[in-house]
């Protein structure tokens, strides 16, 4: 009976040496399973508009690029932007559930405060941002991009944003 055992290990060893398991650390190595855009209009009398790109990786993880354009003055600022459930005519935040019930209604935030790097606009009135957001979007679910004046509170429920888009599959 031993010999058939250290037979059996000596197969799956050497199986294992010629065929070793593939190991990806970056997200550039994981294969794009998704991309997703989002036009970003003014609200209001606001006049900031842009674009986001999104591309979904397998794994767990988004690389996003957002650019905007079109602030008014000749100053540089700084907007914080964000993901949410819910698209741009949703303008209310979503209500605290019960745990058992229903999903929530209303806008609600697509991952943590801190994947959303502040995006700031240079003199010319055009800015550019990256960042990488661990999570995938639901293909059944709506979503949207917002942004508003960059404040000192991070904790934004996404009501009354200057800027939204709507998210698209691709």
């Amino acid at each position: 009976m031993k010999p058939r055992l250290v037979l059996a290990a000596a197969v799956g060893l050497s199986a294992c040496a010629e065929n070793p398991a593939e190991v990806r650390s970056t997200a550039g190595q994981f294969p794009v399973s998704a991309v997703w855009t989002a036009t970003v209009a003014p609200v209001g009398t606001s006049t900031v508009s842009g674009s986001l790109t999104i591309q979904q990786h397998r794994g767990f993880r988004m690389d996003a690029g957002l650019t905007i354009a079109g602030t008014r003055d000749t100053i540089s600022h700084t907007y914080q932007w964000r993901i949410f459930r819910g698209d741009c005519a949703t303008n209310v935040p979503a209500a605290a559930q019960d745990p058992s019930g229903p999903s929530p209604t209303g806008l609600l935030l697509f991952a943590t405060i801190q994947s959303y790097p502040n995006i700031t606009a240079d003199t010319s009135g055009v800015g550019a941002v990256a960042a990488a957001i661990a999570g995938n979007l639901d293909p059944l679910t709506a979503y949207s991009v917002r942004l508003r004046p960059s404040q000192t509170a991070t904790n934004w429920n996404g009501t009354d944003p200057i800027a939204c888009g709507d998210l698209q599959r691709n």
